[in-house]
């Protein structure tokens, strides 16, 4: 193939194409930069709940640190020391 395959939304480029490849310069470079492919919307949308999900837990554990509790356990992993205890060896 000597010009240019790239389609995209119009009636394609008639460039030619870079030795031993299928597209242009300046086409080749959009087709293989990452994240330039079309996304389907399933996983755009699927992307968007993830994150809708992950922005409410955090407002939520603001919200609780803010009201004064113990969100992440610090209190139930802190020594307690007690005097009134003897320790014994051996």
């Amino acid at each position: 193939m000597s010009t240019c395959a790239y389609i995209g939304t119009g009636t394609g480029c008639a460039h030619p194409a870079v030795e031993g490849k299928h597209y242009c310069e300046a086409h080749y470079a959009v087709v293989y930069k990452v994240g330039s492919g079309r996304q389907r919307r399933k996983d755009t949308a699927q992307a968007h709940r993830v994150r809708q999900v992950e922005q409410l837990m955090s407002e939520a554990v603001e919200e609780l640190i803010a009201e004064g509790f113990d969100v992440y356990g610090d209190t139930a992993l802190a020594i307690e020391i007690r005097e009134d205890v003897e320790f014994e060896e051996g």
